[in-house]
């Protein structure tokens, strides 16, 4: 703040939100210039409004002799403001609390060498247009700040214990830490024990307050009153009755970051419009209107760059508690459906989805069964399958076996959206690398389904089109393989030939052929199948591209290196013009191109190629997710086959140490690693260390995956060639004759 007279100057003004203590600043400030005897006149004026500024300058013209009484309000305020101008004495005039700028217009004191003008108002700098008028921003305390002002205000060293928490717990508002230490003063309780107080939603914030009547630091308000003085003030302004509303609907949301587009969806603009007794329906301009009114109110803080704003938690917690329990639900299940709407339907992880997700957590959590008590609100499965798809697929897992245990307590163990938890818990577990318990997961599902649902229901089917595929996952792909056959026989008889779901598992069927090894005959149905998919669905549908994608993976797979490439070739433009350059399914497109084209004899184009995969894995999925990993793995090995065997090692060994930290050391991605760094460790001449890790992993991956998984099977296989030229023939043919029983079983006995 400028030192008070010391050049001629206009008004200083004090901005914040309520309850930052700009009024007890400007107090501060006063009692400084009377001790120092630098202040002759103080004129404090309530500015309510601009007949309360008139009436208190009319009041001091009179008490100076400027007026006489019986003179009208504006003469004695026109008087004292001339008076001010030509006196020789020093004078302040504070206009606290003006928190609409027009009611100074033609009242504000004049500028003068000898007085000073100082405002308090709850209203944003950017309303201050004045070359002459000095914006002063009061924010909130700094953490030690607030940490030194509580241990000073709450007298009782024993219940200063849990300070710094309450702090941050309070969001550092000064007048909030200035109530709660009253409160402990009075209660002569401790700084935890008031928090855990705080963190009760049941409990209201008026009962965490000191007495009105023996408030601290000259304070004239209770602090959720402090709010409530600028809610109203936005309330009165155009379009009437909006503000309040709004601001309910964003005290059940996260206090960092709202998007704006939430408030404007159908879904929001309906509640508004009932919330706010209009008679029309409020419009989307209507709403940033009153966004913008309460952001200058410092009610909400406004980012229009962003389109998020952000509320205060203590705002929030005193807007929730005006609301009683029937309007906390109609709001909670509004914001619900207005979250829905403006989520979008790719799952790449971003800042957008992330923000999404952070404000489904805050509407449950202050909502408590709004979201779960005749459903599960969809929203609550959408914000679990976006964790997933974003790569963090444990963290969804877990997500979905909190949600599942809510779904059977409060709906029962057969109510459908109990049963559609079950769906995800399985779904999730299975991408987390949990095949096995994914496929058990899903045979336990379709048992109920076929007793609650019947065995034609859709959901029915569903489930055993993830039974099948998880069965395939955890090494059966012969099993698999022959549940889509009978689940393929049923889609022809329910839905038809031509159904996109009957499609999709002549797909699945192929799939699982290939992966048990009949990559001819796997080839030769997606040629087949093809035709039916352009046929029907068109060349651009996603599962055309689909199985476009597989058909070349399989004829690479099957041994015709060229024939994938030139497929990937043909499918990448196609992938990239119907998806666009991120979509995952153009970043594998071009991760399977590379790998064929390693495999064709050209390693070296390969890592290039898989280079810039990686980078743009990266930039769109983020560093942790699978995809990511996977491309780093590859990358790896096509260093190694380049013939930098040491460095591939090297590359792997960090890898494994990011997967076991992300994925978990159990997980199939997990486990290839380990098996490709000790080969490549092997083949950089520590045979006999590559043999020991090669053999404890193989019994990993049999605990864990089971004799019959491909990965398994690969593993074995690696583990007699390096056996063989540690020159230890007895043991190598032990695992050559393993591995043989094994491709029968897994590939089938005309395969060997």
């Amino acid at each position: 703040m400028a030192k008070p007279n010391s050049a001629v100057m206009g008004a200083q003004i004090l901005a914040g939100m309520g309850g930052v203590g700009k009024t007890q600043l400007a107090a501060q400030l006063v009692r400084h210039l009377i001790e120092r005897r630098r202040l002759h006149l103080l004129v404090w004026v309530t500015a309510a409004s601009e007949d309360a500024i008139v009436a208190q300058y009319a009041e001091a013209a009179s008490v100076l002799g400027l007026a006489d009484v019986g003179v009208a309000p504006t003469d004695g305020a026109t008087r004292l403001l001339a008076w001010l101008a030509h006196t020789d004495r020093r004078w302040m005039i504070v206009l606290d609390n003006l928190d609409n700028p027009a009611d100074a217009i033609g009242w504000w004191p004049p500028m003068s060498a000898t007085g000073d003008t100082l405002v308090t108002s709850r209203v944003h700098k950017d309303a201050w247009g004045s070359d002459t008028r000095k914006v002063i921003p009061v924010g909130l305390f700094e953490p030690a700040e607030a940490v030194a002002y509580l241990h000073s205000a709450v007298v009782d060293p024993a219940c200063r214990e849990g300070a710094a928490e309450l702090a941050a717990d309070l969001g550092y508002v000064p007048i909030a830490l200035a109530q709660a230490a009253a409160y402990i003063r009075e209660r002569r309780v401790s700084c935890d024990s008031y928090r855990h107080q705080f963190a009760d939603r049941h409990i209201r914030l008026r009962a965490l307050l000191p007495d009105p009547t023996v408030l601290p630091d000259e304070q004239a308000l209770q602090l959720d009153a402090t709010w409530s003085l600028s809610i109203d003030a936005v309330d009165r302004l155009e379009p009437a009755g909006l503000a309040t509303p709004i601001l309910h609907l964003a005290a059940l949301l996260d206090p960092h970051a709202i998007p704006v587009g939430l408030f404007t969806s159908t879904a929001a603009l309906s509640h508004l419009t009932w919330a706010a007794a209009c008679t029309e329906t409020v419009t989307p301009n209507q709403v940033r209107r009153s966004l913008q009114r309460l952001h200058r109110y410092h009610l909400i803080a406004l980012d229009v760059d962003t389109g998020v704003i952000r509320m205060h938690a203590l705002v929030q917690r005193a807007g929730r508690d005006h609301l009683d329990a029937d309007r906390t639900r109609l709001a909670g299940i509004a914001a619900a459906d207005a979250l829905l709407q403006i989520w979008p339907d790719s799952e790449r992880e971003s800042d957008a989805t992330a923000l999404l997700r952070a404000n489904a957590t805050a509407l449950q959590h202050h909502t408590g069964s709004t979201l779960h008590t005749s459903r599960i609100h969809p929203v609550l499965i959408r914000a679990g399958v976006s964790l997933g798809g974003t790569g963090l697929v444990a963290a969804a897992a877990d997500y979905f076996r909190c949600l599942h245990q809510i779904a059977r307590d409060r709906l029962g163990a057969d109510h459908t959206d109990t049963l559609a938890t079950r769906h995800e818990v399985a779904r999730w577990s299975g991408r987390a690398g949990d095949a096995a318990g994914a496929a058990t997961a899903y045979a336990a599902l379709l048992s109920d389904q076929l007793r609650l649902l019947g065995p034609d229901d859709p959901l029915t089917l569903v489930t055993r089109n993830n039974l099948a595929v998880w069965r395939g996952a955890a090494g059966d792909a012969i099993g698999a393989a022959a549940a889509f056959g009978e689940l393929l026989a049923d889609h022809v008889r329910l839905l038809g030939a031509d159904h996109s779901q009957t499609l999709t598992t002549r797909n699945n069927l192929a799939y699982q052929r290939g992966q048990a090894g009949d990559t001819v005959g796997a080839t030769r149905a997606f040629a087949e199948l093809l035709t039916d998919f352009v046929r029907v669905l068109g060349p651009d549908h996603p599962q055309t591209l689909i199985a476009r994608s597989n058909h070349a993976r399989f004829r690479g797979l099957g041994g015709d290196a060229d024939g994938a490439i030139d497929g990937f070739t043909e499918l990448l433009p196609d992938v990239r013009r119907v998806l666009g350059p991120d979509h995952p399914d153009t970043l594998a497109t071009r991760d399977h191109l590379a790998y064929f084209q390693g495999r064709a004899g050209d390693p070296a184009g390969a890592a290039s190629a898989l280079a810039e995969v990686l980078s743009d894995r990266t930039r769109i999925l983020g560093p942790d997710h699978p995809h990511t990993l996977a491309s780093r793995l590859n990358i790896a090995c096509c260093r190694g086959t380049a013939g930098d065997h040491a460095g591939a090692a090297v590359a792997l060994a960090e890898l494994l140490r990011h997967q076991i930290r992300i994925l978990g050391p159990g997980h199939p991605d997990t486990l290839v690693t380990r098996r490709e760094l000790a080969c490549w460790q092997g083949l950089s001449g520590d045979t006999a260390k590559a043999v020991r890790d090669l053999g404890q992993l193989l019994q990993d991956m049999l605990r864990i995956l089971g004799p019959h998984h491909f990965e398994t099977v690969a593993t074995r296989r690696e583990l007699n060639r390096l056996q063989g030229r540690a020159e230890d023939p007895v043991s190598a043919a032990d695992a050559l004759a393993e591995t043989h029983n094994d491709q029968v079983q897994v590939h089938g006995p005309d395969r060997t």
